[in-house]
């Protein structure tokens, strides 16, 4: 039966469902993240906020990490990471633009925010890669779901 379309559609894996659905929470959090700081950015620009782009740019791919509840797949995280750091990054620039980062820096240096930013959105970036690909699930991850169906087993009842 070649050339014939089907006419029912193709059904989803539900890896693929905690693919996209992961991908979307991260898109909606570090997006929020960057608007909640240009907020504050825009109210108080002789205050300098030093943790907007650095959570948005991890929060993406530590959300689809914790969505997927396993490792991520390397083109998963890469994508994850670089939409994380592309949000911060369009978020610094809206405020370098309209001169709200008038603030102290952290090493002191007058003008020197901006690069500060940049500096800590790529190592929360990389932080953020780490955990998405991360085999070990890390204290703040869920747990993964049991195979037996019930709650996954406490570590006293494992016997270590």
């Amino acid at each position: 039966m070649t050339g014939i379309i089907s006419p029912w559609p193709r059904r989803t894996r539900p890896a693929d469902q905690a693919l996209v659905r992961g991908q979307l929470a991260g898109a909606a959090a570090s997006g929020s993240l960057a608007l909640a700081w240009l907020a504050l950015s825009w109210w108080h620009p002789k205050l300098s906020y030093h943790f907007g782009p650095p959570l948005a740019a991890a929060a993406w791919p530590v959300l689809l990490r914790a969505r997927l509840r396993t490792p991520a797949r390397l083109a998963a995280a890469l994508t994850a990471v670089s939409a994380g750091l592309l949000v911060a990054m369009a978020a610094l620039s809206v405020a370098m633009a309209a001169h709200w980062l008038r603030g102290p820096a952290l090493i002191g240096a007058a003008g020197s925010v901006p690069a500060e930013e940049v500096v800590l959105s790529v190592v929360a970036g990389a932080w953020g890669w780490r955990v998405a690909a991360r085999q070990k699930r890390a204290w703040f991850l869920p747990t993964a779901p049991s195979l037996g169906g019930g709650p996954p087993a406490s570590p006293a009842e494992r016997g270590q």
